[in-house]
């Protein structure tokens, strides 16, 4: 009994947080992102907890992806983008785990043999899963969670998924300071993007060949 009140109570709290994120998107952007914890000697921390935070209120991992680069760089701004990013998609996984839900999508008619089908490949499937472009990151944990994945299946799939838009994200975030700041690094932040789009769809193709 008092497990499931715990669990009532935590999904309220974080139904609230998202109703808020909503409410407040206009104000969720990577400039104030920036301005709030730049000066902080625990910024890498503080970023990471925002990206966990982010994931579990289905708060866009762009905003974060951009603000990583004008923050950080692009160096250790992707560093500390992968770590949020896989720190939020563990907490949202588990989150979903822990309210004792995991297995309902594969007896769910109509989609059940799917969801079998993408369990049985494993990291690949989650790796397509999310460089699929549109679904929100937070919904993909969620369906994802709601599936009998292994742990070990989602984490690799999802850093193998991710790490090409994050680096995309992060470019995005460091090019954009550069210009802002009047440099002449937007010329370099393009070829990158132009790179790392092109990473992101030659892992796409290897992942459905596998």
């Amino acid at each position: 009994m008092v497990k499931i009140v715990v669990r009532v109570l935590a999904l309220a709290l974080v139904l609230v947080g998202i109703v808020l994120a909503i409410v407040y998107r206009a104000q969720i952007d990577p400039r104030a992102i920036v301005n709030a914890i730049a000066n902080n000697p625990l910024s890498p921390v503080i970023f990471i907890g925002l990206q966990i935070a982010a994931s579990l209120l289905f708060v866009p991992r762009t905003v974060l992806g951009i603000a990583a680069g004008l923050l950080f760089g692009l160096a250790w701004g992707f560093v500390w983008a992968i770590i949020g990013a896989m720190a939020g998609a563990a907490a949202g996984f588990a989150f979903v785990r822990w309210m004792g839900v995991a297995g309902t999508l594969d007896t769910s008619p109509g989609v059940g043999k799917l969801v079998e089908r993408a369990e049985q490949g494993g990291w690949r499937a989650v790796a397509i899963a999310r460089l699929i472009p549109g679904p929100p990151h937070s919904v993909i944990n969620t369906l994802l969670a709601l599936t009998n994945l292994s742990w070990r299946d989602y984490l690799l799939g999802s850093l193998i998924g991710m790490a090409p838009i994050t680096f995309v994200q992060v470019d995005i975030g460091a090019s954009g300071g550069a210009v802002f700041q009047g440099h002449g690094g937007w010329i370099v932040g393009c070829v990158l993007l132009a790179v790392a789009l092109a990473v992101s769809f030659m892992i796409k193709r290897v992942a459905r060949r596998g």
